[in-house]
């Protein structure tokens, strides 16, 4: 087993096949392997795989209604679920249907029918490959300390989200955190509780966000940024709200700030309608309303929408 990642036996693998015989026959074989989980109905991939990601699915090209080729695109449109290694099962391989696979996004495919120990291989392969890009991912993309993204991964992602929501026309919110008195809570308490306090808030973010898609980042010291992809300024305010309630909720003593516990400030940021709006504009806008919690007292959270300028009549 390679150092960090975890045994094969925990890796979840799905498989999506409309016929019941098969998946009993393929359960059987690789269940003493992996973490086997059977879906018959292919309509249900699609969420479940966005709820609780798998290590990898194995599916039938051939399903009645949506086929195996039309998950597989839909699955590579979300971001989260792109690097998850998709193979199907065929039991046609000419050059066609090889190249159908491949185009829709296909990681591998076997014929039917399975040889049992190629698909064990195979399948062994792509969810090592799989744990290992997850291990470099984090290397390079996760602060160490909080075990959030950093902001190398945001630079890398942003553009993507925003590209999402416009192709998608779907709301997009940010929300920028800063935790209360936080040099103050340093120089009494010791930077090592100071590295400890910040965890804990990492912890309320994570606990405050339950989609896969939704980003935490920290953003510098004790700022960090949450993206919230198809999410209106309501949400915005639940997010900002769950996440105040879990900070207090772990009592953190702050003799320093007035409310005796460590408290956060968030500033919101959020738009319907993102076809004419740049990142820039999200983050300042933020920025200005995270500093207007502050200015306010701390403590509490300012979210907005974008304004974005009126048209020019046409005379």
């Amino acid at each position: 087993m390679i150092f960090g990642l975890k045994p094969l036996s925990e890796a979840r693998i799905l498989i999506v096949d409309d016929e019941e015989m098969i998946t009993e026959v393929l359960t059987i074989i690789l269940d003493q392997f992996f973490d086997v989980e059977i879906l018959n109905n292919s309509a249900e991939a699609i969420e479940l795989c966005k709820s609780n990601p798998p290590d990898l699915i194995l599916m039938d090209v051939n399903m009645p209604g949506i086929g195996g080729l039309e998950i597989c695109r839909k699955l590579r449109e979300v971001p989260s679920l792109q690097h998850i290694p998709i193979v199907f099962m065929t039991s046609t391989v000419d050059i066609d249907s090889q190249n159908a696979c491949w185009e829709a996004g296909g990681s591998d495919f076997i014929g039917k029918p399975v040889a049992p120990s190629t698909l064990i291989h195979r399948l062994r392969n792509h969810i090592t490959n799989k744990l290992r890009f997850e291990q470099l991912q984090r290397l390079t993309y996760k602060d160490n300390l909080t075990g959030l993204f950093n902001r190398h991964y945001l630079n890398e992602t942003i553009d993507k989200v925003l590209g999402a929501a416009k192709r998608d026309r779907t709301p997009l919110s940010m929300l920028m955190i800063d935790a209360d008195y936080f040099k103050r809570f340093n120089d009494i308490y010791g930077h090592l509780a100071g590295d400890e306090c910040l965890k804990h808030i990492a912890d309320s973010i994570k606990e405050s966000i339950r989609r896969p898609q939704d980003i935490a980042i920290r953003y510098g010291g004790e700022e960090f940024l949450i993206i919230l992809p198809n999410t209106d300024e309501q949400g915005a305010q639940c997010v900002a709200t769950d996440l105040a309630r879990n900070i207090r909720a772990k009592q953190i003593e702050h003799s320093q700030n007035p409310a005796k516990v460590v408290t956060l400030s968030i500033g919101g940021a959020t738009c319907d309608d993102v076809s004419d709006v740049g990142v820039n504009q999200f983050i300042k806008l933020a920025d200005d309303n995270l500093y207007s919690a502050k200015h306010k007292g701390r403590n509490q959270h300012v979210i907005s929408s974008i304004s974005k300028p009126a048209e020019t009549p046409v005379l």
